[in-house]
């Protein structure tokens, strides 16, 4: 989970149709952020949380998400990109952008069981990130307009994914060392 919500805040991306991008993967959103060449970025972006992500999304929602598997359709101009890797103090705000998801509800145990059953939702992914003398210092992911479920279901969900910590944290790390990245990989091309 922590690295869809950091790929998507480094790469600003506009949401295309998910099948407008099918033959692209999480690898080629970073190849293609490095060496691309075209006008736009444009990959499918894989979301799927670790095993430790998904126990808390559990626990915060009490239960009612057992699973929640994204895929984004990332399009993005490069000139965006670039815009945040060479200015030091900078505000990326992604615009709303839509992202498809099944989440996995667990089913009934007991003496008539019943199988988890997954439900498609969507949403608009919009993250920020402030960078402050070239280092990225505040991050969300700007998760919001869930629909598909219930209130009950979409209302944790997104405060989850908005006020998680390590989210936030995991999305400055990864943020502040691709920006490094890239500025190292301009200043010996020359």
């Amino acid at each position: 989970m922590v690295r869809w919500f950091v790929a998507t805040a480094v790469l600003t991306f506009a949401v295309p149709s998910i099948a407008a991008a099918a033959t692209r993967t999480m690898g080629d959103c970073f190849a293609d952020l490095e060496r691309g060449t075209k006008p736009d970025i444009v990959c499918n972006f894989p979301l799927r949380p670790s095993e430790a992500e998904r126990a808390e999304l559990e626990k915060q929602t009490s239960g009612f998400v057992k699973d929640i598997i994204c895929t984004v359709a990332i399009r993005i101009e490069r000139a965006l990109i670039h815009s945040a890797i060479v200015t030091p103090d900078y505000q990326f705000e992604a615009p709303p952008q839509p992202v498809a998801c099944n989440v996995t509800m667990p089913g009934k145990t007991g003496p008539n069981p019943t199988p988890d059953q997954i439900i498609s939702i969507n949403g608009q992914f919009a993250p920020k990130v402030t960078i402050k003398d070239g280092l990225a210092i505040a991050a969300s992911p700007g998760l919001s307009d869930v629909t598909g479920v219930s209130r009950i279901l979409s209302v944790p969900v997104v405060a989850y994914v908005n006020r998680a910590g390590f989210l936030r944290e995991g999305m400055l790390k990864i943020v502040n060392a691709w920006m490094v990245h890239m500025r190292n990989a301009k200043a010996k091309a020359g």
